[in-house]
């Protein structure tokens, strides 16, 4: 007879502390991984999701501000340039908000 936990066991029961195999591995399907023990492949691609979404932080923040500056304060932007300067702007600000709209459909993909 073998010894666990303080109990006598046979080979026909198991300990109440027992888990079984299928227990076990859904336990392991739903365990986090363990970033200390990921290979550096891993450590490299979850760095540049980091990098990549402080970039798209950055970028959106920036994107803003520009557009608020297109439609505030048009004197300064639009004293002294040309016609196609000012066409320029408009076009700037109307790809900023598609690329901003983008950005907001895959949101759930972030």
């Amino acid at each position: 007879m073998n010894r666990f936990y303080g109990r006598e066991l046979n080979n026909n029961h198991f300990s109440q502390h027992s888990i079984s195999h299928k227990e076990l591995n859904d336990f392991l399907a739903k365990a986090q991984k363990d970033i200390t023990s990921s290979d550096p492949s891993e450590k490299n691609e979850i760095n540049e999701n980091h990098e990549f979404n402080d970039l798209i932080k950055a970028w959106t923040e920036t994107s803003q501000k520009i557009l608020l500056m297109i439609n505030k304060e048009q004197k300064v932007l639009t004293e002294n340039r040309n016609p196609r300067s000012l066409m320029a702007f408009g076009a700037m600000g109307a790809h900023i908000n598609m690329a901003l709209q983008a950005l907001k459909a895959t949101e759930s993909d972030l």
